[in-house]
């Protein structure tokens, strides 16, 4: 999947709320935050440890824990914020080819739906060969497809149906860009989500001609949120 540009860090540093004007007719109150699981976890992985060397729970979060962190950092513009809801989408793995992948997913998946007004929504992996350089096909590599749309109808859905005044998208994924566009035409207001620490920097998304807000969470923010969780080994 693509992924946003990376802003300059003098304008990120910057501390003032913009596009205000979107509260002259009253405050927006009730929030729906999207978080495309992989990509969130993957990016939490770049900027707070070593891809390589740190255990598989290092980028997981908790998506209620993040949805009200979420919601609570936003009422410095609109006390009167409340979460209505929290939406995370994440690949399923094949049992044929991970099984205990897809039996983590599943408990994963499931500890997200026992939580109040958490959806959570899996959309099957893709799989393709991956070609070695004597020319062999022995490896499967696991791609998302699907995801994006997903989470794109979800939003510009709840957007005509009035199901939130606020959408908060945790992403970095470009192809949401649209979505973010036709949410803000029906006259709601969206921002983004994205992580940050010293000397890392994960992408944030940005629609062009609009000053879109983005929560930049830090490492005390991840920490907050995270969910030390090992699934793959079943509830005691």
């Amino acid at each position: 999947m693509a992924v946003g540009r990376r802003s300059s860090p003098c304008r990120l540093r910057r501390p003032e709320w913009r596009g205000l004007s979107v509260f002259k007719d009253g405050p927006m109150t009730r929030v729906a935050v999207f978080i495309d699981y992989q990509n969130t976890y993957m990016r939490a992985r770049e900027v707070f440890g070593s891809m390589g060397a740190d255990s598989f729970v290092v980028g997981q979060v908790l998506p209620r824990r993040l949805g009200v962190h979420l919601v609570q950092r936003g009422r410095v513009v609109d006390p009167a914020r409340q979460l209505s809801s929290v939406a995370v989408y994440r690949g399923e793995p094949d049992s044929g080819r991970s099984s205990v992948g897809q039996a983590a997913c599943h408990r994963q998946v499931s500890a997200w739906r026992r939580q109040a007004l958490v959806e959570a929504r899996t959309h099957p992996l893709r799989y393709r060969r991956i070609r070695w350089t004597d020319g062999s096909a022995r490896d499967w590599e696991a791609r998302e497809k699907g995801i994006d749309v997903l989470i794109a109808v979800d939003m510009v859905r709840g957007a005509i149906e009035d199901r939130f005044d606020v959408a908060v998208l945790v992403s970095a994924d470009n192809d949401l860009v649209p979505a973010l566009e036709a949410v803000v035409a029906s006259g709601k207001r969206v921002e983004v989500a994205s992580w940050r620490t010293e000397g890392r920097w994960s992408p944030r998304l940005e629609v062009p001609g609009r000053e879109i807000w983005c929560h930049w969470l830090e490492r005390h923010d991840y920490e907050m949120v995270h969910d030390p969780t090992d699934y793959t080994r079943p509830a005691a």
